[in-house]
């Protein structure tokens, strides 16, 4: 099964960068999507947020920046255990220049 995104968006707000027990760096993240797509042959403004996450070196590079259009990719998973609502997992994230 394939669970891949890729997504333009709009790094609009960054929580505080944070550690694992193993010592690994996270960012915590929202990306703000807004976009024309067609349905039924009908153009649909389509708009929303998504909470995202990124680990490791991409986590420390990406903490101060925000209000900057990007292309992340990753896979969607639950946030936790107990909160199944979907989170964007960024593998990689770059700024995205049109």
């Amino acid at each position: 099964m394939d669970n891949t995104l890729i997504l333009t968006a709009t790094l609009c707000h960054n929580g505080r960068l944070r550690y694992t027990p193993a010592g690994v760096p996270v960012l915590d993240a929202v990306l703000k999507h807004e976009s024309w797509q067609q349905e039924n042959g009908q153009a649909c403004l389509v708009k929303f947020e998504i909470a995202a996450k990124l680990l490791g070196e991409a986590a420390c590079q990406w903490q101060h920046r925000q209000n900057i259009m990007v292309q992340a990719e990753g896979f969607l998973a639950a946030r936790s255990l107990r909160y199944p609502k979907p989170i964007l997992r960024i593998q990689n994230i770059q700024e995205y220049k049109g």
